[in-house]
């Protein structure tokens, strides 16, 4: 797949070549897996066709079309406007955006997701930030060379019950890279969660979802909570990054998060697990380090422990003694 930048005011064009297997497909066949990364469900295939996003050699493509080895097929999307996501949603999100890059770094809060349907969620927060945000705001979200990308894309998503840093990029070209390297495992991913009952020093190697899986977790404390007695404060290190992978690496431990409604221990029914209820999930993707690649400049952000946390006094002292802050 080549990518083909012209000016900042003209949108660039994703373009790829059809190989033999592909060859008598019929368009909306052929263009499923092409542009992984912008396109990633055969519903979004279709979109994109119906939309008049796809062309091939130079011409507009329809469902129908049958496509042959060596025809170029190009992903060509024209901006929209963002709607505003509405006033029930964060206004003044964090952003990190390294000097010289494609790509930012954003602060995720707990209770929205990362995108879906509908508004209420971190990329069409991101979209409309993008266009019709505060001077700041489009600054901080504005690509240094404008292609095919419509709007901000996370390439990689959080819970909707966890906060943290999400990677967000700006262009087509980065998020195709950025993928890349999620994708080869390269990127190092932090979270501080809270635990229940005591657990030691740990690694789960379970399979999720029929695909392999590693979570790895470092003990910073124990001490008593209500409901649950004791809890266990630990510094989480995923490398791979399945569907609430933490979660169900803890609850398949017999130790499930603190706040945790959907995943129990073993032989637990979560809707009538004892509950700390009140406070909301305690998970937290407080670091996230990015290294240098063709998406651009390596990048490296920690956040402030949440105050949720350090309202335990045990929580408290051992992330002190941890160096968390």
């Amino acid at each position: 797949m080549d990518l083909e930048p012209t000016s900042a005011e003209e949108f660039a064009r994703a373009s790829a070549s059809i190989g033999p297997e592909r060859n008598g497909q019929r368009m909306q066949e052929a263009l499923v897996g092409l542009f992984q990364d912008w396109l990633p469900s055969r519903k979004a295939c279709r979109k994109a066709i119906d939309r008049g996003d796809i062309f091939c050699n130079g011409q507009l493509a329809s469902t129908a079309l049958r496509v042959e080895v060596g025809d170029r097929v190009e992903y060509r999307p024209e901006p929209t406007s963002a709607p505003d996501p509405g006033p029930r949603v964060p206004r003044h999100l964090r952003v990190v955006r390294p000097d010289k890059a494609d790509f930012a770094l954003v602060w995720k809060p707990a209770g929205i997701p990362t995108s879906g349907p509908g508004l209420r969620h971190l990329a069409a927060i991101l979209a409309h930030q993008a266009e019709q945000g505060q001077l700041d705001e489009r600054t901080a979200l504005a690509p240094l060379l404008r292609d095919g990308m419509p709007a901000p894309h996370p390439v990689h998503r959080l819970d909707r019950a966890t906060s943290g840093w999400v990677c967000v990029a700006l262009t087509l070209r980065a998020a195709g890279a950025l993928g890349r390297t999620f994708a080869q495992r390269l990127v190092e991913k932090r979270y501080l969660a809270l635990a229940q009952g005591r657990l030691e020093d740990g690694v789960s190697e379970e399979p999720l979802d029929g695909k392999a899986s590693h979570s790895a977790w470092h003990v910073l404390g124990h001490g008593p909570l209500p409901v649950h007695g004791t809890a266990t404060l630990l510094e989480v290190r995923p490398t791979t990054g399945r569907t609430h992978q933490i979660r169900r690496h803890l609850a398949a431990a017999g130790h499930p998060l603190v706040g945790e409604d959907v995943y129990a221990a073993p032989g637990l029914n979560p809707k009538t697990a004892p509950r700390y209820t009140g406070h909301g999930l305690f998970l937290c993707a407080i670091g996230l380090s990015i290294p240098e690649g063709d998406h651009g400049p390596a990048a490296e952000v920690t956040a402030n422990v949440p105050r949720k946390y350090k309202r335990i006094r045990w929580a408290a002292d051992a992330l002190a003694q941890n160096g968390f802050t």
